[in-house]
């Protein structure tokens, strides 16, 4: 039995195969983000913030308003921690930069 694999080892190579890493690891990101969201930056976050996209190790978001910005920033440090929680060294994030784009919220 020794063509036996385990799921956990079959995925990465099945990513690289196909060449999708980057965009499976935004996609993590981004997920990760909508779960940490409510906890940490309130119930009504989900409605008013959305993870945009990862470029490089930056993650950016969309706010309705520059208090939303505020909101973020102040909150940053503890969502950094929490996204790379569990997570490959190199496949974490470094940096949350917000766009204010109200017109997305109206």
């Amino acid at each position: 039995m020794d063509d036996f694999f385990s799921f956990a080892e079959l995925v990465p190579k099945a990513l690289a195969k196909y060449k999708i890493e980057r965009e499976a690891r935004a996609a993590l990101v981004c997920q990760r983000f909508r779960t940490l969201m409510p906890t940490i930056l309130g119930e009504d976050a989900p409605t008013a913030v959305k993870p945009k996209f990862v470029k490089g190790r930056t993650l950016y978001i969309a706010v309705p308003s520059s208090v939303w910005a505020q909101r973020v920033y102040v909150h940053r440090h503890e969502l950094l921690v929490q996204l790379n929680l569990n997570m490959a060294e190199n496949s974490g994030v470094d940096d949350i930069r917000t766009q204010v784009e109200n017109e997305l919220f109206a």
